[in-house]
């Protein structure tokens, strides 16, 4: 009887123990499924989307914006903020961009000869056109010059005398020069460095007169194109730009346009004089 009584303790100690246990693991597990939840909010910054060298203007293309755990101090979160400075230092594709590895201000004309290489010059353009007058063009952009000339004479032509055999003058005749323009795409792919604004100047008289301040494009080209770029804008023809894809660099083929290549186009059939 005295050794069934010993059974009797043992048994109700075991099952104490293990319903202990239970009970433990039970408060444990909602610990355990609670955790993995708890996660800190990331932050978005801006950051190299290629490896970008130091003396480099940045472009929309070179930056992408990313969700990232931890940042370093510094690190700059607006694209816009970005875009137009100058690195101080290479940049490796992947790394956050901080603020203080770049000029503090925009591109500056101070900075132009160490942004440039041993095989391109800067030349300015006046910004005439309409993408440039409504700021459309900025520092880190790429363009396309377009030209329109007067292929056959740059100054007006004087009356021209169909004459006879025996000198007769029996008509009058006059071009018109219209026809004789063409369009040509000219220089591809220029970057643009900077955009510059001739100095205010300061006003003498008492009321203060309204006056508009030239600005103009500082393109990144080789010495070749440069020159031609100077005779597009010493000839009286007309300059325009075309704004491309920051990630777009295919050189197309393209031809002239002039009266000649609409005609054939678009099937244009020249009037007939009436009777």
């Amino acid at each position: 009887m005295k050794h069934r009584s010993w059974l009797w303790f043992f048994a109700a100690l075991l099952l104490a123990v293990l319903a202990g246990a239970i009970a433990i693991f039970a408060l444990r597990q909602p610990a355990t499924r609670e955790t993995p939840a708890a996660t800190t909010p990331g932050r978005i910054v801006v950051v190299a989307a290629q490896a970008i060298a130091a003396n480099s203007t940045i472009r929309v293309d070179n930056l992408v914006s990313e969700e990232r755990s931890t940042s370093p101090s510094g690190a700059a979160v607006e694209v816009q903020d970005v875009v137009g400075r100058v690195t101080l230092r290479d940049i490796a594709r992947g790394e956050v961009i901080l603020m203080q590895d770049l000029t503090s201000e925009m591109t500056g004309t101070h900075r132009l000869p160490y942004l440039l290489g041993d095989d391109k010059i800067a030349v300015a353009l006046p910004a005439d056109d309409i993408l440039s007058k409504w700021g459309a063009v900025a520092p880190g952009d790429h363009v396309d010059v377009l030209f329109t000339l007067d292929v056959l004479l740059e100054t007006p032509l004087p009356s021209e005398i169909a004459q006879t055999e025996e000198g007769t003058a029996i008509q009058s005749m006059t071009r018109d020069q219209s026809l004789d323009n063409v369009t040509v795409l000219t220089l591809q792919n220029v970057e643009v460095l900077q955009l510059i604004e001739e100095p205010a100047v300061e006003q003498q008289q008492q009321q203060e007169q309204v006056s508009v301040r030239q600005r103009a494009l500082i393109l990144k080209i080789n010495p070749q194109d440069a020159l031609v770029l100077k005779y597009l804008m010493d000839s009286t023809g007309k300059i325009d730009l075309a704004l491309r894809s920051p990630t777009n660099n295919t050189l197309f083929d393209v031809e002239p346009v002039n009266i000649n290549y609409l005609m054939l186009k678009y099937g244009i059939t020249l009037p007939q004089p009436l009777e």
